[in-house]
């Protein structure tokens, strides 16, 4: 059984600023593009960019390898002493984040200009 709503293609895009990224995820992050997250979140930390900012208004799904992708990111920004912030999820992947207890590893912002700010 496959619900259509999970089928949305993951599109990626990536804002710089003089101190901070943000990586708008549109779609879903199903197993098949946990991949391709876990690569550019670890592309960007490599950069040793300070913040990350994920904008998740867009994303209406993530599995459980997604999640752990953006913990791979997470694991790497410390590397540098860099963080990673999400801003804006759909109530589904809040209630995820939440059910998971990731919203203890992760500051969540109802903005990416506070997630940006750090507020």
């Amino acid at each position: 059984m496959t619900d259509s709503s999970h089928n949305t293609p993951l599109k990626m895009d990536v804002t710089t600023y003089d101190d901070a990224a943000v990586l708008v995820i549109t779609g879903s992050v199903s197993i098949s593009d946990a991949d391709r997250l876990q690569e550019k979140l670890e592309e960007l930390a490599a950069e040793r960019t300070p913040v990350i900012v994920l904008d998740l208004k867009e994303m209406d799904f993530i599995c459980s390898a997604g999640l752990g992708a953006i913990i791979v990111g997470h694991l790497k920004c410390r590397h540098h002493a860099g963080q990673i912030r999400l801003a804006c999820p759909a109530e589904a992947v809040r209630e995820l984040l939440e059910m998971t207890c990731l919203t203890k590893l992760f500051d969540i912002y109802d903005s990416v200009e506070e997630a940006l700010a750090g507020e």
